[in-house]
Formats: structure tokens, C-alpha cells, sequence
């Protein structure tokens, strides 16, 4: 398992609670851009103990394999979390398959940097986890994530009709999906 990942830009690295505060930074800072598209969130998620227990929990399913995320830092400034990129409900066997979902930060978008993050997290889930789909899940009025996946080379499944609570409503979502291509 790859903890930390480098790219030209970029670390990927995957933390424990001790940057808690940092994250709760980082959701704290884009929260308009992120409740817009995301899944409602308890009312306590932005406090220090409501990231520092989900970040527990998160980190020992990592150690598990049953998840794996990446929070993304430039390479210029890596103090700052400017965004992540995860994988969840990894499986394997005959159903080998994982979620991803990713976020950057507002005032890093248009750079490419989520396309570079996702480019390194995708090659370690299907080298490394030997995951052979990987689903994606996204607001039909989110354009840059589409343009995203489909750069990343995602195919369109579909529509899951409301599929996911944003603001105490269920939306409708596009599916897309990504096969491995290593043997």
C-alpha cells in the first residue's frame, strides 16, 4: 500500500487524525462549493472532534483495504491541503470494484491538479488493489466534474434517479464507470 504518492505537482499522502485540523480547514474553507454537490452532512461535521473521529475511523478502514484517500498538497506548499481524492466500498473477487470521489479546492480549480491527483490515486487502485471497476457518481449540473471523468477516460452508464440526499433532497446522479485495463 502507497502512503504517499509524488507527481510533478503534487503529493498525495494519506494521514491519521494528527492533521484533523487541517481538514476541518480545508471543508471549512470551500464549504459553500462542497454542499452544493455533496451528501448531506451531520450538523457537528465542521468541529475539530467530528474530523478527528471520521479521520480514526477512515484511517483504520484504509488499513483494512476497504478504503483508501488521498489528501492532495502542492508540492510548493505542503503544509496546505488543497484538496483529496478517495476510493470507497473497495471489494474484491467477482465483484471488483470501488467508488472514487474527489475534491479541490475552490481556489486551486482550472490547473489541472484533480485530473494530475486522480491520474496517480486510479493507477495505484488498479496496480496496487488489482480493483478492475471503479463507479463514479456525479450531479448532472456539475460540469467540471464530468469534464473530469471523461478526461480520465470514465464512460456514462447512466442516470441513478435520486440517488443521493444533497440538502435534505434526493437528486438524481450520473453514473460513470472505468475498467482496468491491466491483465
Amino acid at each position: 500500500m502507497s502512503f504517499t504518492l509524488t507527481t510533478n505537482r503534487l503529493i498525495l499522502q494519506v494521514e491519521d487524525s494528527s492533521k484533523a485540523d487541517k481538514v476541518l480547514a480545508f471543508y471549512t474553507r470551500n464549504k459553500t462549493l462542497f454542499e452544493h454537490f455533496e451528501p448531506t452532512r451531520p450538523k457537528n461535521f465542521y468541529t475539530l472532534p467530528y474530523q478527528t473521529a471520521s479521520m480514526n475511523c477512515e484511517y483504520s478502514e484504509i488499513i483494512k483495504g476497504k478504503t483508501l484517500r488521498y489528501y492532495i498538497y502542492l508540492k510548493s506548499q505542503p503544509d496546505a491541503i488543497i484538496g483529496s481524492v478517495n476510493f470507497s466500498h473497495i471489494m474484491h473477487g467477482p465483484f471488483s470494484k470501488t467508488s472514487i470521489g474527489y475534491k479541490l479546492d475552490a481556489s486551486c480549480h482550472g490547473n489541472g491538479y484533480a485530473l494530475e491527483a486522480c491520474q496517480a490515486a486510479i493507477a495505484v487502485i488498479f496496480s496496487n488493489y488489482k480493483i478492475h471497476r471503479i463507479e463514479a457518481r456525479v450531479s448532472p449540473e456539475n460540469t467540471p466534474s464530468i469534464r473530469l471523468l471523461e478526461r480520465l477516460g470514465f464512460f456514462y452508464e447512466g442516470i441513478e434517479y435520486q440517488s443521493v440526499e444533497v440538502n435534505g433532497v434526493f437528486r438524481d446522479h450520473c453514473r460513470y464507470g472505468l475498467i482496468s485495463t491491466i491483465q
